[in-house]
């Protein structure tokens, strides 16, 4: 049974990391995977040529929680997922994340008194983070063509199901 944390926490240990997520899995585990679960519902549309079929539940289990009971909502794939599924899907957590951060407008304000030096670093850095998207993305690409050639005899072009 591979659920949405299993995939969550892989992403997390092994493929990036953020100190505010650090301090929200601290303060409201909840709240993290439910944040990180976005990514990976967007993750598992990006691998739209995955050979098991995505698809997924939920699954409510109670909890004890400060001395109060409280419900928790887990996502659980209706089918097993190899490792190299996980990880494809984990990369695309990895990239939907670091996508978001790109985007975020309070990344890119350099507190540096000179306004040129300031301009420049400015671009410097929004050139080497869209290159490492670049890259992010075609390694994703090369995952998921890694995966496909690995399976050919179960592509339906090729004669599988």
């Amino acid at each position: 049974m591979v659920t949405f944390k299993n995939i969550l926490d892989r992403a997390y240990t092994t493929l990036f990391t953020d100190y505010k997520l650090d301090k929200l899995v601290q303060v409201d585990e909840q709240a993290f995977y439910d944040f990180l679960g976005g990514f990976l519902v967007n993750s598992t549309d990006i691998f739209d040529s995955c050979l098991t079929d995505l698809s997924y539940h939920e699954e409510t289990r109670v909890i004890k929680k400060d001395n109060k009971l409280i419900t928790v909502t887990d996502y659980v794939f209706d089918n097993e997922l190899t490792s190299k599924e996980i990880y494809i899907l984990s990369l695309g957590v990895a990239l939907g994340w670091y996508k978001k951060q790109l985007d975020d407008v309070t990344q890119f304000k350099l507190h540096l008194s000179n306004k040129d030096f300031k301009s420049y670093s400015e671009q410097q850095n929004l050139q080497r983070r869209l290159e490492r998207l670049g890259a992010m993305e075609e390694d994703l690409s090369e995952e998921i063509q890694k995966y496909q050639i690995a399976n050919l005899n179960k592509l339906p072009y090729f004669g599988g199901a």
